[in-house]
């Protein structure tokens, strides 16, 4: 039995982003509808900021400024930012495409891309399980 979840402890912790290793990859269609990979930015340093706009920590920073001025800092200076939402449809802070570009214009976002990640596979890659939540990349692999 020990064994057993030694194994699942193991695979657990292999399955999500490790630090002082590269980033793994992934491909999401942003609200636009494009596909945006990670490692389109290998050599840049990328901000990867899980987002639901019906967190109250969320709505506390866009409704500040305080997170669009820490993007279009951070944009302004080389860096990538990519904000992800991780809401499956039908669950709360899910939004279509229609409605992520809506929000972004009404907030004045200044991420790179807003993405879409509605199965969760990504933010369960990367272990992220709130919101706001970011990550700063600097070696992405692929």
């Amino acid at each position: 039995m020990k064994t057993v979840l030694a194994i699942l402890i193991a695979l657990a912790t292999a399955a999500h982003a490790q630090v002082g290793t590269p980033a793994p990859d992934f491909t999401l269609k942003s609200c636009e509808g494009k596909e945006v990979s990670l490692s389109a930015f290998k050599g840049k340093v990328v901000v990867l900021e899980w987002t639901n706009n019906g967190c109250p920590f969320v709505k506390k920073h866009y409704g500040s400024g305080n997170m669009q001025k820490l993007q279009k800092d951070a944009v302004a200076k080389g860096v990538v930012w990519l904000t992800i939402c991780s809401s499956a449809p039908g669950k709360q802070g899910h939004m279509s495409a229609t409605e992520a570009i809506e929000d972004c214009a009404k907030n004045g976002s200044a991420a790179t891309a807003y993405l879409l990640d509605e199965d969760g596979k990504v933010g369960q890659l990367y272990g992220a399980k709130r919101t706001p939540e970011m990550y700063v990349i600097t070696r992405v692999s692929g």
